[in-house]
């Protein structure tokens, strides 16, 4: 569970860490799958909140940078998922175009991947990318894209 605010105080326990496991006991590693409960956490408030809150485009554009920078298979979801939530408001939009053209530019390989989710499944982005990143976003992968 998540808490939001002040957690109470009988989790100061958890906050030491968990205990030590014993000597050559099997030790699973949980924390992709908190990581990823974590963020939709934070993105299903994100979507909860009005689309015009002042820190909605650092909060989810800062989710974005970390992000591109990893090889996870589901980067494609989550990036389609935050400019989903961006586009709400032209600022946003704005935000999420300026940060899929900066991580082209600096992510080694995000400009290819990006080019062949658009040629995937234009549909599904023509609502999300506008076309000025579109075209910039082409022109550093290389690679026509379908509109």
């Amino acid at each position: 569970m998540v808490y939001r605010g002040r957690p109470p105080a009988g989790t100061a326990a958890a906050d030491a860490g968990p205990p030590a496991p014993a000597a050559g006991a099997a030790v699973p590693d949980v924390s992709g799958t908190l990581r990823r409960e974590l963020l939709d956490a934070l993105l299903a408030h994100e979507a909860a909140r009005p689309a015009a809150s002042e820190d909605t485009p650092a909060v989810l554009d800062a989710v974005l940078r970390a992000a591109a920078r990893t090889a996870e298979e589901d980067l494609r979801v989550l990036v389609h998922r935050v400019g989903l939530l961006l586009v709400r408001t032209p600022q946003g939009a704005a935000v999420f175009d300026r940060r899929l053209v900066a991580l082209s530019r600096e992510v080694p390989g995000f400009a290819a991947r990006l080019t062949g989710w658009l040629a995937d499944a234009p549909q599904d982005w023509a609502a999300v990318v506008g076309p000025s990143a579109r075209r910039t976003i082409e022109h550093l992968a290389g690679v026509p894209v379908p509109a």
